[in-house]
């Protein structure tokens, strides 16, 4: 029997049949886990972003083979068709933000710079700055609060509250990293419907001439783009996106590679091998038995 991928279109262990573009959802930590007795299996959201709160206590956050320690104080970050899972000490006391993406990206679209900061999966501690901490839940605090109260612009608040949360979270995430791009808000833009375009079509083959078509630029200038920001081809990211959806179906499936190229969209199994093994340095049988 075949071991599928697991994702949700809601939260873990849910399916409803469509979730409202401005889905916003909010529990203690302990709710859901305690149920799973303290491990969630790797699974992934199509259309969620979380943000875990860690107040005190430990756990792990697994990710394709990865892992990350959380010990509170600290932040993770999960991204919608991000592959990760969990296993906490019952000692673990911390909060869950859970919203739509798009909501995400509609509250964001003018921050294009925070946007792309935090859309990442990741761990952020808070040990030497747990000033900064208190801040970010004391705005989590009132979004809770908007959340299950009726008051008048309940809407506007809410975004307005999200807003300064995931501005003091990029500040934060900004000093932790020198490396920061000086590239222009457009350039960001472009880079970012490139990135999410292609988690949409990694099924549909697209060529990187159809993708430069979709964001009304040429591919030299798509090139360019990628060239400034990740110092990567359009043709090398895409090539990327692929090989990682990959890994996750050679990690956590019983599909063959054959199956895994198809499902990928490659013609050719021997054409998709050749082309992992360019990427990762290792055949897709190699892989999986390592």
């Amino acid at each position: 029997m075949q071991k599928a991928l697991v994702h949700f279109k809601g939260l873990y262990g849910d399916n409803p049949h469509s979730l409202l573009p401005n889905f916003i959802h909010f529990e203690a930590l302990e709710t859901r886990s305690k149920i799973y007795d303290w491990e969630i299996k790797e699974h992934l959201h199509t259309d969620l972003f979380q943000v875990f709160l860690i107040k005190s206590g430990e756990g792990l956050l697994v990710s394709e083979q990865k892992e990350w320690t959380l010990t509170g104080p600290c932040i993770a970050t999960i991204p919608a068709h991000s592959l990760h899972g969990f296993v906490f000490q019952p000692n673990i006391n911390g909060e869950v933000l859970t919203f739509s993406d798009s909501f995400l990206e509609g509250l964001l679209k003018n921050a294009p710079k925070t946007l792309l900061e935090i859309n990442h999966l990741r761990v952020l501690s808070f040990d030497d700055d747990f000033e900064t901490f208190e801040r970010l839940m004391g705005f989590k605090n009132l979004i809770v609060k908007e959340l299950y109260e009726d008051f008048v612009e309940k809407q506007v608040v809410l975004q307005s509250l999200f807003q300064l949360f995931f501005t003091h979270l990029y500040r934060f995430s900004l000093r932790l990293s020198s490396a920061s791009t000086s590239s222009d808000n457009r350039t960001l833009r472009y880079f970012q419907l490139f990135q999410k375009s292609i988690r949409k079509s990694l099924q549909e083959s697209k060529s990187i001439h159809e993708y430069a078509k979709e964001l009304t630029i040429t591919p030299v200038h798509l090139n360019r783009i990628c060239q400034a920001i990740v110092q990567k081809s359009a043709l090398q990211i895409v090539h990327e996106h692929l090989i990682n959806e990959a890994k996750k179906y050679l990690l956590n499936t019983n599909y063959s590679i054959s199956e895994v190229s198809y499902f990928l969209n490659f013609k050719d199994p021997a054409y998709f091998t050749r082309l992992f093994k360019k990427v990762t340095g290792v055949s897709p049988s190699e892989f999986r038995k390592n």
